[in-house]
């Protein structure tokens, strides 16, 4: 499991390399911390502009509000759930 506890330099590292699909770190199952969403996306457009060094791209990272995520990443991960039911439509 790779864990990231906040928008750091290692984290940052690992989701450009991601997004720009040039990953060629070690595979996980599981993968938690920040996500980098729709809300995020133009600090990390100047960012791989070139316009944000690293440190002021985590800088403006950290004060925005960002939720965890988890990522079943593979075949082992997925095979670890397990359905339990539904929940009835009027619960919602």
């Amino acid at each position: 499991m790779l864990h990231f506890d906040s928008p750091d330099e290692k984290w940052l590292d690992f989701v450009s390399d991601n997004r720009a699909g040039e990953y060629i770190g070690d595979s996980y199952d599981f993968i938690y911390g920040p996500v980098a969403d729709d809300d995020v996306y133009t600090t990390f457009t100047l960012y791989t502009a070139g316009v944000l060094s690293k440190e002021q791209t985590i800088d403006a990272l950290k004060v925005k509000k960002l939720y965890n995520q988890l990522v079943l990443a593979s075949e082992k991960a997925l095979s670890s759930l397990k359905f339990i039911g539904t929940v009835p439509e009027e619960e919602f």
